[in-house]
């Protein structure tokens, strides 16, 4: 806020102070304008009401002094502007046309000017339009003088106490004001973003049950099965419980609650896996038909290959023509052929109960290596 040429003021003082809390000696005008348009603000943030006294210097003298109600709905600065213009137009006098008075008119004179008469106007609003005033020379109107009224005196030791206590007033209640600011901040719920970034997922959701969708997405983006568990506890939806199960391997629970969820494009990935590991390919494949999903065609042949199906595993890959799928074709033909090889073995009564073991033992373990063949593949699509 830039200093003008045609302020008439140096400092300012802010006294008599209600619902705010600011220096009260006298400081520089700008600076003095720019603390009292900030509390101003905030008053009007809060929707609470506030008051102060303003007295401005120029040159060590009283410009002005009037107190104003606080929030305004507008620029301090324009405040103070309408009430330099007032002081201005009050103390100036017309150039021309001024009658000269009698020597016997001596109880006629100027109006005398007071502060009062700038209170009047304390209230300006954000949308008031304030009108310049024409200089239109008049003759000047003796004014009727009235008769002074005698206050009574106070005596200045009285006077102290009044200002120490109203001192002591205002640094109490800015005080409580600056105490709330600090525990509304204390109390303040901690945001969505930090509750994730500590890991608070079920506290998330119960502050921000809008966003515990958000909660879902990340704690499956990040297959954190431990904590979708337990937030599906707390807070259960289909959606979680398929996920969930997919996570956890459990390929029947996948094709159940597949009924319960919309199928997104990566659900039905996800479904077709099921059905792979279920041995239900023609499902699966139906589902391929719709998404021409080249990972999930992949998933598809080496659950063929892991049953033996090696024709259906070839002809999907004619299609592919991946080297990956091609090598598990090779490796599951060597193993169905060791498997059935041992098989024989263990079951021919002319060997030895040792042997026949051992061969039972070598088809274990030709079939294991069968049916987990390409198994992190198909489990990670």
């Amino acid at each position: 806020m830039g200093r003008r040429k045609d302020k008439e003021t140096d400092t300012i003082k802010i006294t008599n102070q209600e619902g705010i809390a600011l220096a009260t000696d006298p400081q520089p005008f700008d600076d003095g304008l720019a603390q009292l348009q900030a509390a101003s603000d905030h008053l009007f943030d809060l929707a609470q009401p506030g008051s102060c006294q303003i007295t401005a210097y120029h040159r060590d003298q009283v410009a002005f002094s009037v107190k104003i109600k606080l929030p305004i709905e507008g620029k301090i600065e324009d405040l103070i502007s309408d009430l330099i213009s007032q002081r201005q137009e009050a103390t100036s006098l017309p150039a021309t046309d001024v009658p000269v008075a009698n020597e016997t008119d001596q109880d006629f004179g100027p109006e005398p000017i007071s502060t009062d008469s700038l209170v009047a106007d304390t209230t300006p609003k954000r949308t008031r339009n304030r009108s310049r005033r024409t200089n239109v020379e008049k003759p000047k109107r003796a004014a009727i003088k009235l008769p002074s009224i005698a206050l009574p005196k106070i005596r200045r030791s009285f006077l102290k106490h009044l200002i120490t206590i109203a001192a002591l007033l205002i640094m109490a209640g800015g005080f409580l004001f600056g105490t709330k600011l600090v525990v509304d901040a204390y109390n303040a719920p901690p945001t969505y973003a930090a509750l994730i970034k500590k890991g608070s997922y079920l506290q998330a959701g119960k502050l921000y049950p809008e966003r515990r969708d958000d909660v879902r997405k990340t704690l499956t983006s990040q297959s954190n099965v431990k904590q979708l568990a337990k937030f599906q506890r707390s807070y259960p939806k289909a959606e979680t419980a398929f996920d969930l199960a997919y996570l956890q391997h459990n390929w029947p629970k996948v094709i159940k609650t597949s009924s319960q969820v919309t199928l997104s494009q990566e659900r039905q990935i996800k479904l077709a896996v099921a059905y792979v590991h279920t041995k239900q390919f023609d499902a699966a494949e139906l589902i391929n038909e719709q998404l021409k999903s080249k990972t999930l065609s992949e998933v598809i042949a080496l659950g063929y290959v892991r049953q033996k199906d090696f024709d259906k595993a070839q002809k999907i890959n004619d299609n592919l023509k991946d080297s990956t799928i091609k090598q598990a074709i090779e490796v599951g033909k060597k193993y169905a052929a060791g498997i059935d090889a041992f098989s024989k073995i263990a079951n021919d009564p002319q060997q030895s109960a040792e042997k026949r073991q051992q061969a039972r033992d070598t088809v274990k373990t030709f079939e294991h290596a069968l049916s987990t063949l390409g198994e992190s593949r198909s489990t990670n699509s």
